[in-house]
């Protein structure tokens, strides 16, 4: 069994790529060429598909490294697409809607009020639903949906300050793995990984922790691009295995 070496980033660009081989080849020659590797990727992107794209490609420049993503690896539990349809069903229920056109905009109707705008890009594909509750001009919940019909996140706002309250990232299959609460600004204040039963931390940092402390371990060698993190190995890692980029 060879060590196994856990590399996290914070871009993937051309240049990115050229810097990761290069230390590997470093490495290689500090612990043997017998190694597993793993890039550890926490970016979020609107199109979780953008991640899956750069992945494919990252798999021919470098076809022995694994790729483990925070975002799609909790995500991408199923081959489900158009997720979004089934929600949008289930939120109508037994209520009845005429549906209209405006500004390429498809818009459920009820009592002259718009209850649910499906708003989609210049190409015509879906990319978030506004769902309002009657007698509001303004959305309770909204979701952000990527290139495959999926949700990705239900954001619910508050019914008088308008400003978010809760956003839950959700899987393919519709289930919640993960809550991020918003304070009285409307900005960001605790996060909670409910898919894997984490309690709440107050802080990105803290939040990648959770994610770190699985699935890196002790013995692991560590090569660290994003600054952000290296304050998380500074007490919990043999100093010798982490390379602060």
């Amino acid at each position: 069994m060879g060590n196994h070496v856990k590399i996290i980033i914070d871009k993937l660009g051309v240049s990115e790529v050229k810097t990761i081989k290069h230390y590997i080849t470093n490495l290689h020659q500090i612990i043997g060429s017998n190694s597993i590797l793993t890039i550890l990727d926490p970016r979020y992107k609107n199109d979780y598909n953008q991640l899956i794209n750069e992945y494919e490609q990252l798999s021919v420049e470098l076809p022995n490294v694994q790729i483990n993503s925070f975002y799609v690896s909790q995500y991408l539990k199923s081959e489900r697409r158009d997720n979004v349809n089934q929600f949008t069903t289930d939120y109508i229920g037994d209520e009845q809607f005429t549906v209209e056109k405006k500004n390429g905009q498809r818009l459920f109707m009820q009592n002259g009020e718009v209850r649910i705008a499906i708003i989609t890009s210049q190409a015509g594909k879906v990319t978030a639903v506004d769902f309002a509750k009657p007698g509001q001009k303004r959305p309770h919940q909204r979701v952000s949906v990527n290139s495959s019909g999926n949700i990705q996140v239900l954001r619910h706002f508050d019914e008088k300050t308008h400003l978010p309250t809760l956003d839950e990232y959700l899987d393919t299959d519709l289930n919640t793995f993960m809550f991020v609460h918003f304070d009285e600004r409307g900005l960001r204040a605790d996060y909670q990984l409910v898919g894997w039963g984490e309690p709440v931390v107050y802080s990105e940092v803290d939040l990648y922790d959770q994610w770190f402390a699985r699935v890196i371990k002790l013995d692991d060698y560590v090569i660290n691009f994003d600054r952000h993190y290296d304050v998380l190995f500074e007490n919990k890692h043999d100093v010798t295995k982490v390379f602060l980029m």
